[in-house]
């Protein structure tokens, strides 16, 4: 099992891979997120090691990969996909928490296109499409939740409350469509401040 962090707001992130860890998962995360739980003593491989891809053009590309999004998508059970992951070396990634900050417009358009994430909402869509078989997690509020239910359920995905993985999945697209409406704003209201 995979737990793959990318977090903007770093509250208990540590505890939460720290008992992720406990339940046998291994970390994969974003260097900055990466770092901080290098820094407590776990093992974190970054996103680059489990795609064989470094991060390129300033860091705007480094979770595009099969073995990301694959990892979150395939259907578990699912003869062909399964085939096509174990044929890919595609990792089974169970768990992804990501958050990130709505933008604002203090540097006009081209500082705001700078800041515009793109693979974090990409990786937490993919996996709330998929939350029958992975738990997008958005919000740091849940992470004790998830680490409770996982844990209930002997570290099984599937075996979590369906009402509990569709309400992350739900809070997962909620937090994306709020961000693309953070995006739109600073679209629509920066005017010729580019």
């Amino acid at each position: 099992m995979y737990a793959v962090l990318s977090v903007t707001d770093k509250t208990g992130i540590v505890e939460f891979g720290a008992g992720l860890r406990k339940l046998g998962a291994s970390l994969v995360a974003t260097s900055g997120t990466a770092g901080l739980l290098r820094d407590a003593g776990m093992d974190a491989a970054v996103i680059g090691d489990l795609s064989g891809v470094p991060e390129m053009m300033g860091g705007r590309v480094r979770a595009f990969h099969p073995s990301v999004f694959g990892g979150l998508l395939y259907r578990r059970g699912n003869a062909s996909d399964e085939a096509e992951a174990h044929q890919h070396g595609i990792p089974r990634i169970d768990v992804l928490a990501c958050n990130f900050k709505d933008l604002v417009a203090d540097d006009g358009i081209a500082g705001a296109l700078d800041s515009i994430d793109i693979g974090g909402p990409a990786m937490l869509r993919a996996a709330a499409k998929n939350f029958p078989s992975v738990l997008p997690v958005v919000d740091p509020a849940d992470y004790g939740e998830v680490l409770r239910a996982l844990g209930a359920a002997g570290g099984e995905v599937a075996a979590v409350d369906p009402a509990f993985r569709r309400s992350l999945a739900a809070k997962a697209f909620g937090r994306t469509c709020a961000y693309d409406r953070s995006i739109q704003r600073i679209l629509d209201t920066t005017g010729d401040r580019e």
